[in-house]
């Protein structure tokens, strides 16, 4: 994992731990296969809190399970992720302070790549993973940057 300061981008390594950089920003982490994903995030206006990408053995099965979270600070409404890429789903969240839920319901992303066991070499992981990747890319790249901020904006997001 890496902070990037959703700013300037500046990355620094988790090792460092830095709230914030020159900018006033604070950072957020993000997991170093996602960091282009964050930038095209936050570049359409989405307040990034998290972006992480981590595989682990699959305990019911042989196999490996990578999942990719993505966390906002904002609570999105759910036709902003209208049609997302295949395996990706949207969800809500609370965040929890001291034992207590605080309000309100924040939004996230999520995707699941199952791995067989034929399948959890590094370099099959390695493309899997691009691929996914990849594909929320694209669909974010279709998005106009201005015409989020303005969707985002009208929404009460900004």
């Amino acid at each position: 994992m890496m902070t990037m300061c959703p700013s300037c981008f500046e990355l620094y390594s988790e090792i460092w731990s830095k709230p914030c950089c020159g900018c006033g920003y604070k950072t957020v982490s993000v997991s170093i296969d996602l960091i282009g994903l964050a930038k095209l995030l936050i570049n359409r206006g989405f307040k990034l809190s998290y972006a992480n990408c981590s595989t682990y053995d699959d305990e019911s099965s042989i196999g490996k399970i990578t999942q990719i979270t993505i966390e906002f600070a904002v609570s999105y409404p759910e036709a902003m992720f209208t049609e997302l890429p295949p395996d990706w789903t949207m969800y809500e969240f609370n965040r929890v302070k001291d034992n207590q839920i605080i309000e309100p319901k924040l939004t996230g992303l999520s995707c699941i790549c199952e791995h067989l066991p034929n399948e959890c070499d590094s370099d099959s992981i390695a493309f899997t993973k691009e691929i996914t990747i990849s594909n929320f890319e694209i669909w974010l790249e279709e998005k106009d940057p201005e015409s989020c901020k303005a969707v985002l904006t009208l929404a009460g997001c900004m």
